[in-house]
């Protein structure tokens, strides 16, 4: 297969090319003028809004299948700039999809928990979506979008992804924990959003199977482990050996700035499971993979 990845400099990009036996047949592109360090596969700076760039880059090249991650993720800015989400999440959606129709590309479109109000978890995939803020509506658009579009379509439901980000990517959950506790800041945790946080590298292993098998529909990936963030934050601390009395648990009332999330938005991963033959990684086990990935790289300096 040759595999195109949009948003390739991403932490789920990063867990697709580290979970990958061979990535010389993976194209990323990202938007992003920087380079990647430690690059696994080839990396292009293209920005999929440019329809006329797109069109000419699809063109270049037979992908069999592409997996369209890039588009602005961050949910506060994008409630005070929804014209910018769109922009950059539906218009960059619409012409990935229309190019993969044209050119025979099997697509697979990720998405995000998001597109639940956290009324009703755990989730499957039918469940009916109803989002509360920009960003889960905007992404609800882009689903439309690609089911409106045709062609083979796969859509993935990520959920609150965790591990070693690249470092000109924005930190995850896990990673500002980590790097707030080992500098020895106060940090404060909401105990009333509840996940189950989805390692990376699970992630990047699930894609690869939806590749090689090419279902249709929509896909929930998650860990094991529903926790809220503040459980969260204690896991890592006691993984990783920091001081777990710098983290507070508060309310999401607490943050008067932010945009309110969704309560518990957590997956139920049957599908996952029973039909890709992922299973869903424990949180302990995750924390103890990132723990050892760092040990390990920290030898080699």
């Amino acid at each position: 297969m040759r595999i195109l990845i949009t948003g390739s400099t991403g932490l789920l990009a990063k867990g697709f090319f580290e979970t990958a036996s061979d990535t010389s047949s993976v194209l990323g592109i990202h938007l992003g003028d920087y380079a990647v360090e430690n690059p696994l596969g080839h990396h292009q700076i293209l920005d999929v809004c440019d329809e006329e760039a797109l069109e000419s880059f699809f063109s270049q090249y037979a992908f069999d299948c592409v997996i369209h991650a890039a588009g602005l993720a961050s949910v506060d800015y994008i409630e005070e700039n929804p014209e910018e989400g769109y922009r950059s999440n539906l218009l960059g959606t619409q012409n990935v999809a229309r190019c993969c129709k044209k050119y025979g590309a099997y697509l697979v479109y990720i998405s995000t928990n998001a597109v639940f109000d956290g009324k009703r978890a755990p989730y499957r995939e039918g469940d009916r979506t109803a989002p509360i803020h920009q960003y889960g509506r905007i992404k609800l658009a882009c689903e439309e979008a690609i089911r409106e579009e045709g062609g083979e379509v796969c859509i993935v439901r990520p959920i609150h992804m965790y591990g070693w980000n690249y470092a000109a990517s924005r930190p995850n959950f896990v990673t500002w924990i980590y790097n707030k506790l080992l500098n020895g800041e106060g940090i404060r945790l909401v105990d009333d959003v509840t996940e189950n946080p989805l390692y990376n590298l699970q992630c990047g292993r699930a894609l690869w199977t939806v590749l090689q098998k090419r279902p249709s529909g929509i896909f929930h990936f998650a860990g094991a482990d529903r926790v809220n963030r503040y459980q969260l934050g204690i896991q890592v601390a006691s993984t990783f050996g920091l001081d777990a009395s710098l983290i507070e648990a508060v309310k999401s009332s607490f943050f008067q700035n932010i945009v309110v999330r969704p309560s518990d938005t957590s997956f139920v991963t049957d599908r996952m499971e029973k039909e890709l033959g992922i299973k869903a990684m424990s949180l302990a086990d995750g924390l103890d993979h990132m723990k050892a990935v760092l040990y390990h790289n920290k030898s080699h300096i």
